[in-house]
This record gives structure tokens, sequence and C-alpha cells, in this order.
């Protein structure tokens, strides 16, 4: 990473709740434009789910979950939506759940629960008995989870979600489509300095993306056409953990929601909600090095909707070809849509290089190094990364 110190210090004086507060933005210590990225597009909403071993629970007449030793239901319905409240307090108090890693967007989700109901969520191990919910955060495999003995449950992405739940000894509890509607998992991030400098295949790069992801969504309109036997197929190839797996993959593809904005016009407002209440529940997670006085502030530099907004209205003659490296997390589906854009040839005067990382952090490290223009990975790594480095504070 380059280490030349330039301070660029652009500091303005906003208004939070009455009191005044500075936003200084790029104030990155140790860092330059080099190495900063933004958030430019969504990849998906919602594609996760919290398992639980199977004879731990039971289920109501209405096909809710209740905890089989106390007779507690673990959610309670408002609307279309599942809550948690005071009064299912009991069904996970004491409980230990396996999540993939602390920067995971899963493992904050599980934290809000906990908190929203009164309890601590602890790490396993520093502590036992009531008033908590404890956890594993080296559970980012549907083998390690199988395999594990101490855990109850946990929380995990799509497709290990599903691969977990096929299994005997597990069953599901909910889909975090039930509980966090509509929310923020996977973003597209781009190097600053190279985008600036390259707007046009910023924005080419983005129209075969858009491609894809309609692509996808048609598809999936139809299960029984045969373009949906082929995408399948297709997908069983890119996944390895759903080699011969059809049922998980179907069942793993309806949970997800394949987006590049929040809505075809390519507004971003909605993300950048996302992003100011991650902020917040990341610093309640002690996972920030930095503190974000105004997160709302933070998310409106982090993430630029320009890109993709000039992907959807600008045209361009099909000439010319630039080669771009893109970072992504191997075999996941949530970002199956780069890999279809590259196979059906939907990239106009592009050439696509992906390279390919074990989680979100690697993705953002490729970014950072320059060793990819742009990357494909969560919003909690893309966040941390972005507020622990000091790119942008607010």
């Amino acid at each position: 990473m380059d280490t030349k110190v330039i301070a660029i210090i652009i500091a303005a004086v906003v208004v939070v709740g009455g009191a005044s507060a500075f936003v200084i933005l790029n104030n990155d210590g140790n860092n330059t434009d080099d190495s900063r990225f933004n958030i430019i597009s969504r990849v998906n909403s919602e594609g996760s789910g919290i398992y639980i071993k199977a004879d731990l629970v039971e289920f109501d007449a209405n096909d809710m979950p209740v905890n089989k030793a106390n007779g507690t239901s673990f959610f309670t319905v408002v609307g279309d939506k599942w809550t948690v409240t005071a009064d299912n307090k009991s069904a996970w108090d004491g409980l230990t759940f396996g999540t993939p890693g602390t920067p995971t967007i899963q493992h904050t989700q599980l934290a809000d629960l906990a908190h929203t109901m009164g309890l601590d969520f602890k790490l396993t191990g520093k502590g036992t008995g009531k008033g908590a919910m404890y956890y594993d955060s080296g559970m980012a495999s549907s083998d390690k989870i199988i395999s594990n003995t101490v855990i109850d449950g946990g929380i995990i992405w799509e497709p290990q979600h599903q691969v977990v739940i096929a299994n005997e000894g597990y069953v599901q509890l909910a889909l975090t489509n039930d509980i966090f509607p509509n929310h923020t998992c996977c973003v597209i991030a781009g190097n600053e300095k190279y985008m600036k400098s390259n707007v046009e295949t910023t924005e080419r790069f983005l129209q075969g993306y858009i491609k894809s992801v309609d692509d996808i969504n048609r598809i999936l309109l139809d299960p029984k056409s045969q373009d949906y036997s082929d995408f399948l197929k297709f997908v069983e190839e890119k996944v390895p953990a759903l080699k011969g797996k059809t049922e998980s993959t179907k069942a793993a593809l309806a949970n997800i929601n394949y987006l590049y904005a929040d809505d075809n016009g390519g507004d971003l407002s909605g993300l950048k909600a996302s992003i100011a209440d991650l902020v917040v529940n990341l610093a309640k997670n002690e996972v920030l090095k930095n503190e974000i006085v105004n997160p709302s502030a933070f998310a409106d530099k982090f993430v630029d909707d320009s890109y993709i907004k000039g992907a959807i209205t600008n045209k361009y003659e099909d000439n010319g070809n630039t080669t771009i490296k893109v970072a992504v997390i191997s075999g996941d589906i949530h970002q199956i849509a780069i890999h279809w854009a590259s196979e059906q040839g939907f990239f106009s005067g592009i050439t696509l290089s992906i390279v390919e990382n074990t989680n979100g952090g690697g993705v953002a490290t490729s970014i950072v190094n320059g060793e990819a223009q742009y990357g494909f990975l969560g919003a909690p790594p893309a966040t941390i990364t972005t507020v622990n480095s000091g790119y942008i504070t607010a």
C-alpha cells in the first residue's frame, strides 16, 4: 500500500441534532486517493439464513419456531416482518451461535437481535449462563458448521445455509429476509483514482453488470424454462458447495434478490441509509478503530451513485477495448451475476479479468493495492476497511 503522506482536509460544519460537529473528509493520515475506494453499486439484498439444531426447536400451529425446552417463541410477527422483543428473550438466552466472522453483515445482524432483546453478545468462552447470547465467529462454511459440537445454531450466507439445513442435524430457524427485509448485503466498489480517470470504462462495466442482473431476474421468473435449467447448471459449476445439489441451488437462488441499485434509475439513497445504519451497528460491536460522528455524512461520501446513473443514461459507441481486473469472493452465489455477464458477453469494449479472493477483506485489499480496479464484497468489510484505514472520516 502506498504510504506517502498526503493529507487533504476538507472541513465543513454541519448541525447534528442541534449541535455543531465537524465533518472531515479524506483526512486519511498515511493513505492517499490512490488507495481509497467508493461503493458504486448494489449487488444483492437478503440471501442469508439462521439455522439451529433440530433437537432444540419445535414449530407451533402457525409454523413459528419455539424453544423446545421452555416453550418460548423465537420471534414475534408484526405484519409481514418477524421481529424480536423482550418476550422472545428466553428462547435465545444462553445459546451459542456460529457466525462467519465479526466483519460480516451476518454477525452484525445476530448481534442486533441480541441487543434488541436486552441480551449481551459475547464470544464463546468469555462467559456462560443466562443474560447473553454467545458466538463463535469461525463458522464460515457448511463443513465447519456441521462438524462443530459447541454451537447450538448460527447464521450464514447462501448457499452454505441451504447445505447446512439439508443435513438432518439442523433446521431453518428463519431467513434474514423475514427479519431484515431488503437489507444490504454485497456491493460493488471501485478504486477512486482509477474511476475518476476512467469514467466511460466504469460506466461500460456497470452497463454489462446491469444487463446481467436483468437477465438473471428474467430467468428466475420462469423456473420451467430451458434458460433456467441452463443457469442452474452454470451456478453449480461456479459454486463448488452446490455441485450436484440442484434442490439446494434452487432454494438458495430463491433467497437472493439480485440488484444494481435501489430502482431502475440508479438511485442509491437507500444504500446510503443502510451504510449509515451499518456504521452505527459496527461501532456498537466495537470493530471500528476510528469514530464516525456523522454516519450519514460518511455514507454520502462513501457511496457514489454518479457512475451507476451514468451507466443507465449514457450511450457509447461499440468500439475500443480496455482490460479491467475485478476482484470477487470465490464460489459466492451472491456474486454470480459478474460471472454470468462474462459468460454471456455483456461487456461492451471491455475485457474482464477476474481476481478471486477468499473473503471481502481480501477483495478490499485487492482494490486498495491496485491489483483490481473494481471489487465485489460485503458492505461491512468495505465499510470497516474504509473507516479503520481513515480513507473517509465524518
